[in-house]
């Protein structure tokens, strides 16, 4: 979903560089710009060195900015990074229209606590690890433009969203714990309805294979499920997979961090002709099911630079799984146990 967040981003800045249009409200674009519309225009991307989510999203971000006619200047920073200083200057020198920043919220706070210190007004762009106060509490009372792309409306009326919405709140405020891992109050992040979908995305496939396989059960068969399935009422959108394992998408939310909380901007699609993947050929034969419990392990950051995000897409697991518990197959009901263990990143 890299990429797809990445082509997003990309399209509502050359729309906005085309002169298409680019108001609050808006549910999609009238007319796709020309390539060439980001022609001398010049976008600063900054990622963290190291970071697989930070430079995969920014080099995604770099080939669609440069196939559209714009120029790209990319930098990287080491880890534990704190002053931010020189790389904001340096995208003011280069004259850049946007920079997009797709890194951790704990590198925001630095990054944009010191834009607004130098009275930075080049907008500033990221993925949707951003949708979080952290972002809010960063821009409240400054004049930055923080803009992010996500899968995921709170304010969506509609459907599962609306739903979704409504029992996680509650879900929060019955344990003041939750509310502290979310950030002390009780926005729904993005990352909180992934997590939601993820885990009613493992449940389907484990529940489609128990219904095949049964007591013989293996890891193999659940991992062989999830590539057959084809979700149409996830939170997030529909959920099936292309060749890569990524899910396939077309459409993302543009949100900008406001003073109130996150502003819809417009749903932006982007064409995506991938097919649904097949299942591949595993060497191994799995694990196999020992009783009626099925283990499902969530290796989340919990703590270090991602933790707060972590915690808010563990956050959504949890809820989901407060709701679906257990998978009744026949006359056999199977547990499922979360193993949760913080990788620390």
């Amino acid at each position: 979903m890299k990429k797809f967040l990445a082509l997003a981003i990309v399209a509502v800045m050359l729309i906005a560089f085309a002169g298409c249009g680019n108001q609050a409200g808006n549910q999609n674009s009238a007319k796709e710009p020309d390539a060439g519309a980001a022609k001398e225009k010049i976008a600063y991307v900054l990622c963290e060195t190291g970071d697989t989510y930070s430079q995969g999203l920014g080099t995604y971000f770099k080939d669609a900015f440069e196939k559209a006619g714009g120029k790209v200047i990319f930098e990287s920073f080491p880890k534990d990074t704190a002053d931010f200083t020189s790389y904001l200057l340096k995208a003011t020198q280069e004259k850049a229209a946007v920079i997009f920043a797709p890194n951790s919220t704990e590198v925001a706070g630095f990054l944009l606590t010191q834009a607004a210190d130098k009275g930075i007004e080049i907008p500033i762009l990221a993925g949707d690890t951003w949708e979080s106060s952290v972002i809010l509490n960063n821009v409240k009372g400054t004049d930055s433009v923080v803009y992010c792309s996500t899968f995921f409306d709170e304010n969506d009326k509609s459907g599962p969203a609306a739903a979704f919405v409504s029992g996680f709140k509650a879900w929060l405020k019955e344990d003041n714990v939750r509310l502290t891992n979310n950030g002390g109050n009780d926005i729904v992040a993005a990352v909180s309805a992934l997590g939601f979908d993820t885990y009613n995305t493992a449940y389907a496939a484990i529940e489609k294979a128990l219904a095949e396989k049964g007591d013989k059960l293996t890891s193999v068969d659940v991992a062989t499920a999830l590539w057959g399935l084809d979700i149409k009422d996830a939170v997030t959108g529909s959920i099936k997979f292309n060749k890569n394992g990524d899910a396939i998408k077309d459409s993302a939310y543009i949100k900008r961090a406001g003073q109130e909380g996150f502003e819809f901007v417009k749903v932006q699609t982007v064409a995506n002709e991938d097919e649904q993947g097949k299942a591949a050929e595993y060497k191994s034969a799995g694990i196999a099911l020992e009783g009626n419990k099925i283990n499902v392990g969530v290796y989340q950051p919990l703590s270090g630079k991602n933790g707060a995000g972590g915690k808010q897409e563990l956050l959504g697991i949890q809820y989901a799984h407060s709701l679906k518990p257990t998978i009744k197959v026949g006359d056999t009901e199977y547990e499922v146990v979360l193993d949760v263990q913080d990788n620390g990143s």
